[in-house]
C-alpha cells in the first residue's frame, strides 16, 4: 500500500502543471524508474564479522570464524597455504611450481585433500565442521588486517598453478560480494601464534570422493592493508578431551597396582 501511495503521488506530481513535450518525457521517464525501483528486492546486505576488539565469533555464509589465541608452531598444526605481500596479497594452496599469486613457495604450502581434512572434524552445536587455524602477522603500529575474500574449490586435479580460479574446479564456498573478516594481531600472544579458527560444514564435501583435491582461495587487504610477514593457513586437529584417556589411565594404575602386590608377596614368601 505504502508503495501504491507513493507511485500515485509521483503521477499527481506531472500532472501538477502544464509542460513541453521534452520535460513531459523526462518526468515520465523518471515515473516509471520510481516505480519499478519500489518493486525490485533488496540487495543482500554484506556482513562483516569484526575481531578486531571483543567480539569473539561471526558466521557468514554458512561458516563460523572463531578468534583464536592458539600456539601454532612446528609439530602443533600442519600449515598449508602461506601468502605474502604489501598493501593486498591473495593465494591458494598447491604443489605446483610457480606458486601462483602471492604464495610462498616451500613445504608450507602444498596440495590438500579431502582426506587430509577429515582429521580437524569438530562437532559444534550439532553441526560437523573441518576446523582451519588462519595466523596473521601485521606490523605493532598497523595490526589490523582484512579478509576481504575466502574461497573453496574442490577438483580432481592437483598441483594447479592457474590464476583463473574458476578451472581450479567446483566452487562450494565463497564470500557475498562485500563481506570480510577484520582480524587484530595483537590480540593473539605474539608470532607463532594462531589468530582465527575457520569452521567449514562439512556438508560442503559430501558429494565428493575424498581423494579429490581441496584449493583454498583468500585474499587479505582491502579494508585494511597488509603488511609485516606471512599469513599461513593450517590444518587444525582437535585434541582429545581429558576424560577419554581416564579409562586408560585406570587400566594402567591397575596393571601398576597388582605387580606391586605380586613384588611384594613374593618379598614375603622369600622371607
Amino acid at each position: 500500500m505504502r508503495n501504491m501511495a507513493i507511485i500515485k503521488n509521483a503521477a499527481a506530481t506531472i500532472r501538477r502543471r502544464p509542460l513541453n513535450r521534452t520535460m513531459k518525457k523526462i518526468r515520465f521517464s523518471l515515473f516509471l524508474a520510481t516505480a519499478a525501483s519500489l518493486f525490485l528486492p533488496l540487495g543482500a546486505q554484506a556482513t562483516i564479522v569484526d575481531l578486531t576488539t571483543t567480539t569473539s565469533s561471526g558466521t557468514i555464509n554458512g561458516v563460523q570464524f572463531q578468534f583464536a589465541d592458539h600456539p601454532s608452531g612446528t609439530g602443533l598444526v600442519q600449515a598449508f597455504l602461506r601468502v605474502q605481500a604489501n598493501g593486498t596479497e591473495q593465494g591458494y594452496n598447491t604443489s605446483g611450481t610457480p606458486v601462483p599469486f602471492d604464495d610462498k613457495a616451500g613445504t608450507f604450502t602444498h596440495d590438500l585433500t579431502i582426506a587430509n581434512l577429515m582429521p580437524t572434524e569438530v562437532t559444534v552445536g550439532g553441526v560437523n565442521y573441518f576446523r582451519l587455524l588462519l595466523g596473521i602477522d601485521q606490523l605493532s603500529a598497523s595490526p589490523n588486517i582484512s579478509l576481504d575474500q575466502l574461497q573453496i574449490y574442490v577438483g580432481t586435479t592437483g598441483s594447479l598453478t592457474t590464476t583463473n580460479l574458476s578451472s581450479l574446479g567446483t566452487l562450494v564456498y565463497t564470500f557475498s560480494p562485500g563481506d570480510a573478516v577484520y582480524l587484530n594481531a595483537k590480540r593473539s600472544t605474539g608470532n607463532g601464534t594462531g589468530d582465527m579458527f575457520a569452521l567449514i560444514p562439512v556438508s560442503l564435501f559430501n558429494s565428493f570422493p575424498t581423494s579429490d583435491f581441496v584449493y583454498l582461495y583468500s585474499h587479505f587487504g582491502n579494508t585494511f592493508a597488509t603488511n609485516g610477514g606471512f599469513e599461513e593457513w593450517s590444518l587444525f586437529s582437535p585434541i582429545p578431551e581429558a576424560s577419554a584417556f581416564f579409562p586408560i589411565f585406570g587400566l594402567l594404575a591397575a596393571i601398576f597396582s597388582t605387580q606391586f602386590v605380586r613384588r611384594r608377596q613374593l618379598q614375603r614368601v622369600s622371607k
